[in-house]
């Protein structure tokens, strides 16, 4: 499916919906073909058509740093310079495009919000370090790995999850 200049304000209206509170279309922004979603914290969303409407160009923008309190611990202030090492800085982009054009004909809103989940707003906490680096994936992969390892699991997580009836887990029965 395309994406008209005359439905990115529509799509981004169903973004804002579907991202949750603290979204909001950005009225102080520029009137130049784009969507500019803003969070109350100061993040940024913006996308826009390109290629006749069959691509967007989504990317996203920092926010200022939150602040630490003034009588915080060595451990605090180390895990917070560790957290400001990771995040986006304020101002810095990360952009992805995302093509609109699918097989199951999908709504132009429903892939923007996919690839905003899979690929952009874990930038906000996670910079990547190049075009490509999706550093939450490996932080992802790594916290299986360590549950498999400690469970003494010689085989992957998945076939893990599998044993384990959905039933008897709601449960709380193995």
């Amino acid at each position: 499916m395309l994406i008209t200049d005359a439905a990115v304000r529509e799509t981004a209206v169903t973004l804002v919906q579907s991202l949750g509170e603290g979204w909001a279309l950005d009225a102080q922004a520029p009137a130049d073909g784009a969507a500019h979603l803003i969070h109350v914290d100061g993040r940024a969303i913006s996308f826009r058509p390109i290629f006749g409407g069959a691509t967007v160009q989504l990317w996203i923008t920092g926010n200022t740093a939150p602040t630490l309190p003034g009588g915080a611990t060595l451990t605090e202030r180390a895990a917070h310079e560790a957290h400001m090492a990771a995040r986006l800085p304020g101002g810095y982009r990360y952009n992805k495009a995302a093509t609109l054009v699918s097989e199951e004909d999908e709504d132009p809103a429903v892939i923007i919000l996919r690839t905003l989940e899979d690929h952009l707003l874990p930038a906000f906490e996670y910079k990547p370090r190049y075009v490509g680096h999706q550093p939450w994936v490996d932080l992802f992969d790594n916290a299986l790995a360590a549950v498999a390892a400690e469970r003494g699991a010689s085989q992957p997580f998945t076939e893990l999850c599998d044993e384990v009836e959905p039933e008897a887990a709601l449960a709380g029965t193995t």
